[in-house]
């Protein structure tokens, strides 16, 4: 081969390198991916943060995903598709997280307390009582249920 041979198969060979890592990501992702309306799109996208070069795109799509790593979107449903064992934890604890991932009526109970200065009694919401080994078998369950 010449040298524009050789230049060419070089850039050839790169290109070839390049989107056998676009695939490896994209299938690596594609197991839990389960795009939603409601997320918005930097949540959306935040799993695919590596395959944006815009970087100004790439730079808040990666901090996006590092926040869903984190815990800070819980509420979307990409977090629960990605962690649902954690998100469910938190939805037994914060009843906004439970309406969201559609879980109220497991987790959450309307309790009959009295009210201030004991002018009668008043309901409130309030985390259904469970040990630890019940909401983990719930969790199981809800998973096995997919």
């Amino acid at each position: 081969r010449n040298s524009e041979e050789e230049k060419e198969l070089t850039g050839l060979v790169s290109i070839e390198t390049e989107l056998r890592e676009i695939r490896d990501e994209l299938l690596c992702v594609a197991q839990f991916w389960k795009p939603n309306i409601n997320d918005g799109v930097q949540i959306t996208a935040a799993p695919l943060w590596k395959l944006f070069q815009h970087n100004l795109w790439q730079k808040k799509l990666k901090k996006t995903w590092e926040e869903l790593e984190q815990g800070k979107y819980d509420w979307s449903h990409m977090a629960y598709n990605i962690w649902p064992e954690r998100v469910l934890k938190k939805c037994h604890q914060d009843r906004s997280l439970s309406i969201a991932h559609d879980v109220e009526a497991d987790l959450w109970e309307e309790v009959e307390v009295p009210a201030a200065r004991g002018k009668g009694k008043k309901v409130t919401w309030q985390p259904k009582t469970m040990t630890e080994a019940e909401l983990d078998a719930y969790i199981q369950q809800k998973l096995a249920k997919g």
